[in-house]
């Protein structure tokens, strides 16, 4: 009998069709297809994996002949197609995820509906997880696509929102409770939902002719990165426990402010003619809560004013992180909080960087608060995971988003 360390046995043959089905599942779609050669034993193992990963760039990417980019975009559309026509419809998908450029906009309403029948078809078999990236030109999806008792977690990258797509998502797919957006055109007038726990929306669009609001009391957790056009009001956050909030345009922070008060966790980074200087102004609510709180540059000008009013107003405060692109720091006036339960401070700065540092080590010793931990931390901010925006494409677009 032939051992089962000898050299050149196929010993991942040798595992349950069950596992390597998992095992395959973490490939690319058109790579476990071609797995269908390797022997008989692997013929027909594609059909029922748990999980699709249909991914445009292994057909074509930054293509300059507009020709050849066209029949390879047709290729792609053909493997997919057929991909979930042939799989077995008896194991349920697990996830679905599908990186695809339209890169006609003449064509961009056929790309779209073909796009909206590989959802429809994927929710169809109960999968959890629906995961789209686009890139080029926006998918403008059919809303009523999303009808599912099944579907808990959505992700769209670079697609139009019509009006009436978050009623469509709260009353066609029941179990959600997770979405993430990023870069998409977003039309409603109002982001609502009971069953939403987590939110996270990056760089996009909200309409300029209305302002948007976000009504969720179940959500757990919000993020939203530079919104464009308009910054959505906050409505109904009553189990709101995490939030990142990073503002390029104005809004009314002393409302913002009073929506996320009851957090335990706060990122908030916004430009520094938001805040109100005048001392008789109390643009900041009580954080009653709040354990861990980063703040950017805002924060550190006007003699430490926005600094001083955050820390007088969070009495649990343990944690605190400063992460100023730049080194703009005013002295402090005078002493007038206390943080008797903060613990760490920690500031986001180069190894080169010393300066950022010692001057905020002299501020809190200022303050009589000498045995306090200051740490440097050499990072930017990740604000969401690799995992929807895969390869070398998400890597890039990750970077800028943390710049």
């Amino acid at each position: 009998m032939e051992p089962a360390h000898a050299p050149g046995r196929d010993r991942l043959s040798a595992l349950p069709d069950n596992v390597l089905r998992r095992i395959m599942s973490f490939l690319n779609a058109r790579q476990s297809v071609q797995t269908c050669v390797l022997s008989r034993r692997w013929r027909h193992l594609w059909r029922s994996l748990p999980r699709i990963n249909a991914d445009y760039t292994e057909f074509c990417f930054a293509c300059l002949d507009e020709k050849k980019e066209k029949v390879q975009e047709a290729r792609f559309k053909k493997f997919v197609s057929t991909l979930l026509l042939r799989r077995d419809p008896v194991p349920l998908l697990d996830k679905f995820w599908f990186r695809y450029q339209v890169s006609d906009g003449n064509n961009n309403e056929k790309a779209s509906a073909e796009a909206g029948l590989w959802i429809s078809h994927a929710l169809q078999l109960q999968t959890p997880v629906v995961e789209v990236l686009t890139f080029q030109f926006p998918l403008m999806l059919d809303h009523a696509v999303f009808t599912s008792d099944y579907l808990r977690k959505l992700g769209l990258s670079n697609a139009y929102l019509r009006m009436g797509f978050f009623e469509q998502l709260s009353r066609g797919c029941p179990q959600l409770e997770d979405v993430f957006l990023n870069d998409c055109i977003i039309l409603d007038d109002e982001i609502s939902s009971t069953t939403l726990k987590t939110l996270n929306i990056y760089a996009s669009r909200f309409s300029e002719d209305y302002r948007a609001s976000i009504s969720t009391p179940s959500l757990t957790s919000l993020t939203l990165y530079k919104p464009d056009a308009s910054v959505p009001s906050l409505k109904d956050m009553k189990s709101l426990v995490s939030a990142s909030i990073i503002l390029d345009d104005n809004t009314d922070i002393h409302e913002l402010l009073m929506s996320l008060s009851g957090v335990r966790n706060l990122d908030l980074e916004c430009p520094q003619k938001m805040v109100t200087i005048a001392k008789n102004t109390q643009w900041c609510p009580e954080f009653k809560d709040l354990v861990n709180l980063s703040l950017g540059q805002f924060c550190l000008g006007s003699k430490l004013y926005a600094l001083t009013e955050f820390l007088k107003n969070s009495p649990k405060l343990e944690k605190l992180t400063l992460d100023p692109p730049v080194v703009i720091i005013d002295k402090l006036e005078e002493r007038s909080f206390e943080c008797e339960h903060l613990k760490i401070v920690e500031v986001i700065c180069s190894e080169d960087d010393s300066t950022l540092l010692k001057l905020v080590e002299d501020i809190f010793v200022t303050c009589g608060m000498s045995s306090l931990q200051i740490n440097r931390k050499s990072s930017y901010k990740q604000y969401y995971s690799d995992d929807f925006f895969r390869f070398d494409y998400d890597s890039t677009t990750a970077q800028e988003h943390a710049e």
